[in-house]
């Protein structure tokens, strides 16, 4: 095997603080750049081709069709919307407007909570709703005769339900129409804590201290299709402690939080997907693919990764190289931001392997050296 002193054309470096390769750049930890990715002091500021944001509260995105947007969240905002002429702006909680924040759209408020309106999306209808409210969340109103007095009385309307409520949420209840997407038409009530119940035409479902037990039973099409008359079916005993499935998309049993086994199935074929057994929530996850001990260890079948956390870790990339480096105290993959601006001060030692060769750094390129594959 040929050891040899070797320092690479195509990588230059000064300890941790700088670093110089094809498409990578940094001065640690003040500077960075790879691509069209800026780093200043990160996480302090970031720039990325059309967009920058510092802090995580000031935010400005332009784009190349004319519309841009500025942010300092959650306080003020304005921009411009691609294709339009006028420009929006707010001062919470003063004045503002908005095109589309959170699941909301054409947002309006003054003085918020005394009021505000906003139209929400309904595809299946071909429209759009617009719901004002004033002292939110108590008083509200929508274009299709939905209202409420919160938490006196309130009614809602959507595709294919009407629901209701008083003195919400101690008193509950809903009918539904027929629609190919849900249960079918029938109805629900709920005297919250002690009882509810749901009879539908594809879903029966009883509640017992709600939410605390639960048996539902689902009359779903995908087993009708493929030849299995009997219903899906769910427990819930003290939830979340115990909970089970038996479903045309899953077989779930959890005893939260400290076991969980799920099989997924295919929608189309009813295939099995992957089985999935976790141990005390998720910090022990054995899935087909890949064994995750969070954070210590995580290991891929096709050892496409693996992770000895804090000592060492390792991935392959798509162009069949494998890079490893000690330390990794970083317990999540793929931090970019971590990886192109401190990763580095604690990563003493790297590895480069290759289908002809394995090329060594130790101590941030001080020692250099390559191995040959046999």
């Amino acid at each position: 095997m040929l050891v040899e002193a070797i320092f690479l054309a195509a990588a230059f470096e000064i300890l941790p603080f700088y670093q110089q390769k094809p498409d990578y750049v940094a001065l640690r930890p003040l500077w960075s750049c790879e691509g069209e990715t800026t780093d200043v002091l990160w996480p302090l500021f970031t720039s990325h081709r059309d967009w920058w944001r510092c802090c995580w509260l000031v935010h400005e995105q332009d784009n190349r069709e004319g519309g841009y947007q500025f942010d300092v969240l959650p306080i003020w905002w304005n921009g411009r919307e691609t294709g339009e002429s006028d420009c929006y702006w707010g001062l919470f909680p003063i004045w503002g407007r908005h095109p589309h924040i959170l699941a909301v759209h054409d947002l309006e408020f003054c003085l918020w909570p005394l009021w505000m309106r906003y139209k929400m999306p309904r595809p299946s209808e071909k429209r759009w709703l617009a719901t004002n409210a004033v002292l939110f969340p108590f008083i509200h109103w929508r274009d299709d005769g939905a209202w409420g007095l919160w938490p006196v009385y309130g009614i809602n309307h959507q595709r294919e339900s009407d629901h209701r409520y008083a003195l919400w949420p101690v008193a509950t209840w809903a009918k539904y129409r027929e629609d190919r997407d849900t249960g079918g038409e029938g109805w629900s009530w709920m005297a919250w804590p002690l009882y509810g119940q749901v009879r539908r035409k594809r879903e029966r479902q009883d509640l017992f201290l709600p939410p605390l037990f639960s048996w539902v039973e689902t009359h779903s099409r995908l087993r009708v299709e493929r030849g299995d008359s009997s219903p899906d079916m769910r427990l819930r005993c003290l939830w979340p402690v115990f909970e089970w499935e038996d479903s045309a998309r899953r077989d779930r049993i959890s005893v939260f939080p400290l076991w969980e086994h799920v099989v997924n199935y295919s929608y189309a074929d009813g295939s099995e997907v992957d089985d999935i057994t976790r141990f005390g929530w998720r910090l022990v996850e054995l899935l087909p693919d890949e064994t995750r001990v969070f954070p210590f260890w995580v290991g891929r079948a096709d050892d496409a990764y693996f992770r000895l956390w804090p000592f060492y870790e390792s991935s392959k990339g798509v162009d069949g190289v494998r890079h490893g480096r000690f330390l990794s105290l970083f317990p999540i993959r793929w931090a970019d931001g971590v990886d192109r601006n401190w990763a580095k001060f604690w990563t003493f030692y790297e590895r480069e392997e290759t289908p002809v060769d394995v090329r060594h750094s130790l101590l941030w390129g001080i020692f250099r050296w390559r191995t040959d594959v046999d």
